[in-house]
């Protein structure tokens, strides 16, 4: 029997009983995050069903679908965690990774290549046909228990081939992605950081400033119908 299924069959107040930890409530168009425990195994689960009415039946299964899809397009791809299914349309079941913030961990937890393997994490995605979407949250960015860079909440993400407005945002996502990779470098290693990365931290594209202009009170309406209920 696989993972999902028997999460499945536990029913909700039972996979409350399996949390041990809440990494973060839910709250507007934010999913709860919990880890449980299963068969000895922990898993990430990101849970939208919190949400308001509205939210759920549509925003929520939406973003699960699209993160899902990341997940599965990137399946083997090391440095990113696996995904096991959905519970439903709104709950995203997810491999839980022994990582930390990036940002959180001394420099001698890092490994000597962590931005070279970084680096050659973002241009698989990228390669792959997807784009994060949110790196310049370095939040995103954890370092695993062995030195290496391991990428998370993919919710933000654009596949290609899914619909012509992917196609049009998915450069503009690509760019966003390095952004992250430059912000970090700046961050962990500013020996390593150079003129061009500075450059291409404050050069924006004219679509892509619209783009963000557009973005933001987006975000605000998205929180106030999640609050609707």
């Amino acid at each position: 029997m696989n993972t999902v299924t028997e999460l499945n069959q536990l029913g909700r107040q039972r996979l409350e009983e399996l949390t041990v930890a809440v990494a973060r409530p839910g709250q507007a168009a934010r999913p709860a995050v919990r880890v449980v425990q299963l068969n000895g195994c922990e898993l990430v689960i990101k849970d939208y069903a919190t949400q308001g009415s509205w939210f759920k039946r549509l925003l929520g299964s939406f973003l699960v679908a699209r993160e899902k899809a990341a997940y599965q397009r990137l399946e083997d791809v090391e440095g990113v965690p696996r995904c096991y299914g959905t519970l439903g349309p709104c709950i995203l079941v997810l491999e839980r990774v022994a990582a930390q913030p990036v940002l959180a961990a001394a420099p001698e937890q890092l490994s000597d290549d962590f931005l070279e393997v970084l680096t050659a994490l973002v241009t698989n995605l990228h390669r792959r046909g997807v784009a994060h979407g949110d790196l310049e949250k370095l939040t995103n960015i954890l370092v695993d228990q062995h030195g290496q860079p391991v990428l998370v909440d993919f919710a933000a993400s654009i596949i290609t081939g899914s619909n012509p407005l992917a196609a049009l945002l998915f450069p503009l996502l690509c760019d966003s992605d390095w952004r992250g990779v430059h912000k970090l470098t700046k961050h962990i290693a500013p020996g390593q950081f150079t003129a061009e990365q500075q450059q291409a931290l404050t050069k924006r594209s004219w679509i892509e400033r619209l783009f963000r202009r557009i973005r933001e009170p987006l975000r605000e309406f998205i929180k106030r119908c999640a609050y609707d209920r």
